[in-house]
């Protein structure tokens, strides 16, 4: 098969190998699960084009958790609907033949809607990337340090080389047994159980 047929499938076994669902994705973007799901069967018959496309797949590799550059990239490469050069062919093309033409695929809002924008998309990547790793990160390092605590008083020894030894074998033994430390997999266990969690931190910023 060639790459733009696998490219919404391979989308799929990615965000169910991290146990997302379409309708967290939809909760997140905001976009509706079904185009979610036309994504994945590279199904873009409903789908808008150009910028918004784009945009569109850049909300859905964030939500995922996969290099948002890449993804969008690859879609542009392998599907029209994505493609920036559209609107500069139509152009040129219309130039050649004296043609007037008013196309454009990069329907872009005015100056102060585009800052407004801008915002949004600095609020949505914080509440989809940073948030929830800060929430793990504090989730480890409160696992870490308790059963630092109690090794230190069980076995009368220091604290910070408990602290050591105890943060060694944590991400060990979590990344070998659950492919990630157990603030990750705490922090994507909330997400499917509660998906309004990362939609209250975007409305909170």
């Amino acid at each position: 098969m060639s790459d733009r047929d696998t490219f919404g499938p391979r989308l799929r076994r990615e965000r169910e190998r991290r146990g997302i669902t379409l309708d967290t994705i939809a909760t997140l973007t905001k976009v509706s699960a079904d185009l979610w799901d036309g994504l994945e069967r590279n199904d873009f018959s409903r789908w808008p084009s150009g910028i918004f496309a784009r945009a569109f797949v850049r909300d859905y590799a964030r939500a995922v958790g996969l290099d948002a550059d890449e993804i969008v990239d690859e879609f542009c490469r392998l599907f029209p609907v994505g493609d920036r050069r559209t609107s500069r062919v139509i152009k040129r093309k219309a130039e050649l033949i004296g043609v007037a033409t008013s196309y454009s695929d990069e329907n872009l809002p005015p100056e102060g809607d585009r800052r407004a924008s801008g915002r949004q998309d600095d609020r949505r990547f914080f509440s989809m990337k940073i948030a929830p790793r800060t929430l793990a990160v504090v989730l480890d390092l409160s696992c870490t340090l308790l059963s630092a605590a109690g090794v230190a008083t069980l076995f009368h020894t220091s604290f910070w080389g408990s602290a050591g030894v105890v943060g060694i074998v944590y991400y060990s033994v979590s990344t070998m047994t659950a492919g990630a430390s157990l603030g990750n997999r705490g922090v994507e266990i909330l997400r499917q159980w509660m998906p309004g969690l990362s939609q209250s931190l975007l409305a909170s910023r």
